[in-house]
């Protein structure tokens, strides 16, 4: 992507964008290198997206021309809107077959696919059920059903229907997909005669859960090939794929204990390709930062997220250093190496405030230090200071856990964590539904802790 010819369409084109940089800068530079790149201000929703009307933000400065809205989690309670250009999606469909054809064959053999992904104005759910719904009339070979997020009639349909197909593939959250296929498995589902694959979308997830979910799928618990994902946002699209070799990395880093020899630290990111012709991406200190055209250009997009870019030479180099050979594993295990991709990486460890993804919401630093600084019960149980961490149970359940800094005699756990859930159902539309459907599944731990625990021994930061 020419990021510089992004600049000009922006300040031309986009009158948000254009009052946006003379304000900070006082003028309209001339940007033709990345050193003049990196002088333009940071765009966030905060500064940017929120201060301006949303036809102002466009292209052309009106919604004429964007087909669709979606719709993205907000602060308080209100979300945020993303119109969407046409070209933005026509590759999807495209895209979709491409990965269905390399994993499943379906050129070759008919398709069974189920989308349990949040349905309505949400984006991954729409995109997914509209890219299968073309690729289904352009090219057959694929059927289809969107049962959202009921997950019992996502079950009930794979036990109706997927036997009658020569591979069924299942589009979900991490935690749900884990549900349905637990819940089909209680049921005496004969899963591994599906021929099943999960793609995954929201929220990361360990290689422990890729060894438990492949299990119930009847494959080895390293196979490379029945479990995808990807990173990206309402905001600016997807951005990186975890494509079969950036899981044979991820498999290295496990299996052989590597984390800290190639990464620095011994926890496995998200770990993704990227292709460098549809996103600019950079960092700001440890910050992800995105130029990408849409309906919304975006120009240095600060998203919010803690990441690392590596080259694929650097990664590579890395590996072989410490005696890793992704190659020779993607090989070994039934991957095609004439379609491993030169791409660079991007490894995304959570948010940058700390804040965390459950359940596919963001859960953001903001709405807990309000509850807790702003509600009699927690004002009267802990100091106000606090950490949030997203950790995963013995059951691969996701648990949202608080902790907290007691005041003398700390406080009534359990009421904490109700009222805690009540307010976050209250500031956040995503947070609430899952609350409804998970029931306690939902409900946050509420931890008190000495300062050791809470702060590490290190500067105080919220913990994602």
């Amino acid at each position: 992507m020419n990021v510089f010819e992004l600049y000009r369409l922006a300040v031309d084109r986009v009158p948000a964008y254009r009052a946006y940089v003379e304000n900070c800068c006082g003028r309209l530079p001339e940007v033709t290198s990345l050193e003049e790149l990196g002088s333009l201000p940071l765009t966030s929703k905060t500064d940017y997206i929120k201060a301006f009307p949303l036809e102002e933000l466009c292209l052309d400065g009106t919604l004429k021309g964007k087909h669709v809205l979606c719709r993205s989690s907000g602060t308080k309670g209100r979300p945020l809107f993303w119109p969407q250009l046409p070209e933005q999606e026509r590759y999807v469909a495209d895209w979709l077959y491409s990965d269905l054809d390399e994993s499943f064959g379906i050129s070759r053999h008919p398709l069974f696919a189920v989308v349990s992904l949040a349905l309505g104005s949400w984006i991954s759910g729409e995109l997914t059920s509209w890219g299968l719904r073309n690729l289904g009339v352009q090219k057959g070979g694929l059927t289809m059903v969107t049962p959202g997020l009921d997950l019992d009639e996502a079950i009930d349909l794979m036990g109706a229907f997927a036997g009658q197909f020569a591979g069924t593939v299942l589009y979900s959250y991490p935690p749900f997909a884990r549900t349905i296929l637990e819940k089909a498995a209680d049921r005496a589902l004969p899963l591994a005669s599906y021929r099943m694959g999960l793609r995954l979308a929201g929220e990361g997830y360990s290689e422990r859960y890729r060894d438990r979910l492949n299990r119930l799928m009847g494959y080895e618990p390293g196979d490379l090939h029945s479990i995808v994902s990807g990173y990206g946002s309402t905001d600016f699209g997807s951005l990186g794929k975890e494509t079969t070799l950036a899981i044979a990395i991820r498999r290295c880093l496990y299996e052989q204990g590597l984390a800290r020899a190639v990464l620095g630290r011994d926890e496995i990111p998200s770990l993704c390709q990227y292709d460098p012709s549809v996103f600019h991406v950079e960092l700001d200190g440890e910050e992800l930062v995105v130029s990408k055209y849409q309906a919304v250009p975006l120009l240095r997009y600060r998203t919010g997220d803690r990441a690392t870019l590596i080259g694929y030479d650097e990664m590579m180099e890395r590996l072989r250093s410490a005696g890793a050979d992704p190659m020779e594993l993607l090989a070994r295990r039934g991957g095609d190496l004439s379609r491993v991709r030169e791409l660079p990486f991007v490894l995304v460890w959570g948010r940058v405030d700390g804040g965390v993804t459950f359940y596919g919401a963001n859960i953001l630093v903001e709405q807990i230090r309000e509850i807790v600084e702003g509600q009699d019960l927690f004002r009267a149980s802990c100091t106000g200071q606090f950490q949030i961490r997203r950790k995963e149970s013995a059951e691969l359940e996701p648990v949202l856990e608080i902790l907290l800094e007691p005041r003398t005699g700390g406080g009534d756990v359990e009421a904490l964590a109700g009222l805690m859930a009540s307010c976050l159902a209250a500031a956040s539309a995503e947070y609430a539904a899952i609350r409804a459907r998970q029931g306690d599944k939902a409900l946050p731990r509420i931890r008190f802790v000495d300062d050791r625990e809470l702060f590490g021994g290190t500067k105080f930061r919220y913990v994602g």
